[in-house]
């Protein structure tokens, strides 16, 4: 790759970073909630996570979604259900939903991990994926 390349590495690692660091508080909140079910959500999340690595354009918007909609999720279970969450768990969950913010808008806004993504579309042979 050349120079210009590698800021588009580090666009795609600090990407990486945030969801990795997402994935952690939300498995660690999950457990202390014992909410099991939220392991297919946390798993299917990070199946998208890989496509959207690999640079597929329709994991990129589906990720978009469902970060855009859990943000809506967490802030209202954290408003309906406030009396009923440790503090824990509603701390966790608006760090969380401001992780889920900031990852769509990390996402759609920096050129150099467009510019990664398109490396990736092209030479991956399906400049349209």
């Amino acid at each position: 790759m050349t120079q210009l390349d590698q800021s588009a590495l580090k666009a795609r690692n600090k990407l990486v970073a945030m969801f990795l660091l997402l994935c952690y508080l939300d498995t660690t909140l999950v457990l202390i909630a014992r909410d099991r079910w939220a392991i297919g959500r946390i798993l299917l999340t990070m199946l998208v996570m890989y496509f959207v690595i690999q640079g597929r354009s329709w994991a990129k918007w589906l990720l978009i979604g469902i970060c855009s909609l859990l943000v809506v999720v967490l802030i209202t279970m954290v408003q309906v259900l406030s009396s009923k969450l440790s503090t824990t768990l509603i701390v966790g969950s608006l760090i969380m939903a401001f992780l889920y913010a900031i990852i769509p808008i990390y996402m759609a806004t920096n050129k150099d991990l467009n510019r990664y993504f398109l490396y990736k579309r092209q030479s991956s042979g399906h400049p349209g994926c």
